[in-house]
């Protein structure tokens, strides 16, 4: 039969709400930043390429924010900062610069710059910017901001490329000059997703306004839907009207930007049940999306082949199509391919479409649906020598149609199976573990309900202006990003600053109401930092095929992960061989994935592995090898730079804790060790676990 497979790109466009709206003063920089670098650059690529299209997601929260930095009432508390001339810098000032003057990536942003990786390996040194000169201050500030710069403005915008060239000794009106131009910038990006959309080049959706959780919003017990076993927050108010004024208002806001409505929805972190289906087609939503993992669950069937049709979902408001992600290879862009070269990364996604389209007996769909903007500093020149590889053989591979989210809905070589019914989940594990069920979380949610109830008493005597302005800060809380970074399941240098921003907009509630702030809204949520934390637990149970490959993207993803370059972040971890190691258990083994640079080192160099008092020495040269000692059997496989172990213990238990260390040892000399002091304990935990790794 004649097949074409059709792929169907999203881009999520999103940031958090960072502004706080009473006190007119946007308190973190990155919309801004991610506007001069992402928001531009990724369609940029795209269009490009003659048969190139592609929806992009714009959430109304990240637009209001783009529009006040276009209209100068942003008051971005980073942005004025910069623009003081370094002789009038206070203390203060010098303190919270240094907190983001270095928050670009390390590899891709910093080192690019000779001028400020010198800069940043002498703050490495110091751990401190006071002590440098007016000059240097300035070329520190100048080049935070050239690395934010995509590749659009380094192509096209004379001051940037004139500051690129000039590289350092900047001056307090080159930088002023470059402010004014990225601000001058910003008009632009709207305007040609509007170009595009209008061309047929993209397909412009939305997602509700404040980017909330909506089947949480509608009732908290939607977790347990997801998740039986889950634990709740002790609550009572639901926050209903807010899941159906955010959807409501991200459509009304479209409308008012873009001059139509809006066809579909990628739901804020693809979280669905059938109440949130029947909200979207009352109104007039055509389709939206999700993860595989609901189709499965709803369809009670985990076949993959059926991820790649389209679905007409049949509802009290009428039917409404649902397309779900390739979570597979979704996550392959936004994770995994920034490790891998380019041209070999853009072959290895195209020979799984080839898959695909070969096992399908149909012509497939297959939707695409990652994050659009926070991936690209960990590529290469922010990804374009990827997405240049990928476009082109898209453009030489004549079995393969991109097609938007739109173009989809009547399409009648597209099969549609028609269902009755949708399992409720997230595109993370299929449920809501990322944003309720565990002791921080949980605490938000409780935060929140305590606001509420204050806000109950007094609702219907509150005069229009002030109940909308109370309303909007609860909207904003309702977001989904604050409960993300709650918890040790994501790990962020700023964890203290969201805590302060989401309890902010309770503390205005408050203030609106004109009574007391408790102090538990007073008291921050987060009372350890996770600053020093450079790993995070397993979140199930694995089932690695022991090879040397991560062969299988799946096979490591609910695995605990120790960032090695972290635990030697006061250190020069340079010239660490290995920079993460990946562990997991089931029932009798222990899994731990070495990822290093082994290919390097000589023939005699061993690596050395301690479970709790007994050793194994593991010699590099030999593919697999197989090592018995008491009561424990370790086998390894050795494939490139990549070391899978299996560990068989016939008594590991849930409460077991198992000490771990290695070292690689060369000519008697060690090369690395892990931890430097003492052991890393693996502490056995039940399958009920709630972190996840990115």
């Amino acid at each position: 039969m004649n097949k074409t497979l059709k792929l169907a790109f999203l881009w999520h466009m999103h940031q958090p709400y960072y502004k706080d709206d009473k006190e007119d003063t946007t308190l973190m920089p990155w919309v801004f930043l991610h506007a001069i670098k992402d928001y531009y650059d990724l369609p940029w690529y795209g269009s490009k390429f003659k048969n190139l299209k592609a929806t992009y997601n714009l959430v109304p929260s990240l637009i209001s924010q783009i529009l006040s930095y276009i209209n100068h009432t942003a008051n971005d508390k980073l942005l004025e900062t910069l623009k003081i001339d370094v002789s009038n810098l206070t203390k203060n000032d010098i303190e919270y610069l240094q907190s983001y003057l270095f928050l670009s990536n390390e590899h891709n942003m910093i080192k690019p710059f000779k001028r400020y990786y010198e800069l940043y390996l002498r703050y490495k040194v110091h751990n401190t910017i006071s002590d440098f000169s007016s000059n240097e201050l300035i070329d520190l500030e100048v080049l935070f901001l050239l690395s934010w710069c995509g590749n659009y403005l380094r192509q096209n915008n004379y001051t940037v490329q004139k500051l690129l060239e000039k590289k350092q000794y900047f001056t307090q009106e080159d930088k002023h000059e470059l402010l004014n131009e990225l601000i001058l910038f910003l008009p632009t990006i709207l305007d040609f997703y509007k170009e595009l959309d209008k061309d047929g080049k993209i397909t412009l959706c939305t997602t509700p306004y404040y980017h909330p959780i909506t089947p949480l919003l509608f009732d908290t017990k939607s977790a347990q839907e997801a998740k039986p076993n889950v634990t709740l927050p002790n609550i009572t108010c639901d926050f209903q009207e807010f899941g159906v004024k955010n959807t409501q208002y991200a459509i009304e806001y479209f409308e008012k930007l873009f001059g139509k409505k809006p066809s579909g929805f990628w739901p804020a972190e693809g979280s669905v049940n059938f109440q949130t289906a029947e909200l979207f087609a009352q109104n007039n939503l055509q389709w939206f999306c999700t993860d595989e993992e609901i189709l499965y669950k709803t369809l009670n069937n985990n076949t993959k082949l059926n991820i790649y049709k389209n679905y007409n979902l049949s509802t009290s408001n009428g039917d409404i199509q649902v397309r779900f992600r390739d979570h597979h290879l979704s996550d392959a862009i936004g994770f995994d391919y920034s490790q891998k070269d380019p041209k070999n990364a853009a072959i290895e996604f195209v020979q799984h479409l080839k898959n695909i389209y070969d096992n399908c007996n149909f012509s497939p769909l297959v939707n695409i649906i990652l994050d659009g903007e926070n991936a690209w500093e960990f590529f290469p020149n922010n990804g374009w020598e990827f997405f240049n590889e990928l476009y082109t053989l898209f453009e030489k591979t004549p079995w393969l149609q991109t097609v938007t989210m739109d173009e989809i809905t009547n399409n009648n070589e597209i099969t549609t199976v028609n269902i009755s019914k949708l399992a409720t989940g997230s595109w993370i594990n299929g449920n809501f573990d990322i944003w309720i069920g565990s002791g921080e979380k949980n605490k938000a949610w409780e935060l929140l309900d305590i606001t509420q109830q204050e806000f109950n008493k007094v609702k219907d005597t509150l005069d229009p202006q002030t109940l909308e302005l109370i309303e909007n800060e609860f909207m904003i809380a309702l977001g989904s990003d604050w409960f993300w970074w709650y918890g040790d399941d994501h790990f962020t240098i700023q964890a203290k600053e969201f805590d302060e921003l989401f309890r902010k907009h309770l503390i205005n509630i408050f203030q609106y109401l004109n009574v007391d702030i408790p102090q538990k809204i007073l008291t921050p949520i987060i009372q350890t930092h996770q600053k020093n934390s450079f790993y995070t637990k397993p979140i199930n149970f694995i089932y690695p095929k022991i090879d040397g490959l991560k062969s299988d993207y799946f096979e490591w993803l609910n695995s605990g992960l120790i960032d090695i370059k972290k635990e030697f972040s006061v250190m020069d971890s340079t010239k660490s061989i290995v920079k993460h190691v990946r562990y997991g258990y089931c029932k009798e083994r222990l899994y731990i994935f070495f990822d290093g640079s082994f290919k390097k080192l000589k023939k005699n160099t061993i690596l050395k592995i301690v479970i709790n008092t007994i050793e194994f020495e593991i010699e590099l040269q030999k593919p697999t090898q197989t090592i018995t000692k008491d009561d424990i059997t370790l086998f390894a496989c050795n494939v490139n730079d990549n070391i899978e172990l299996e560990i068989l213990q016939k008594d590991i238990i849930i409460g077991q804790k198992i000490d771990f260390k290695f070292f690689i040892i060369e000519n008697n000399s060690t090369l690395q060790s892990f931890p430097l002091y003492g052991n890393f304990t693996i502490e056995i935990e039940d399958l009920d676990l709630n972190n996840w790794y990115i």
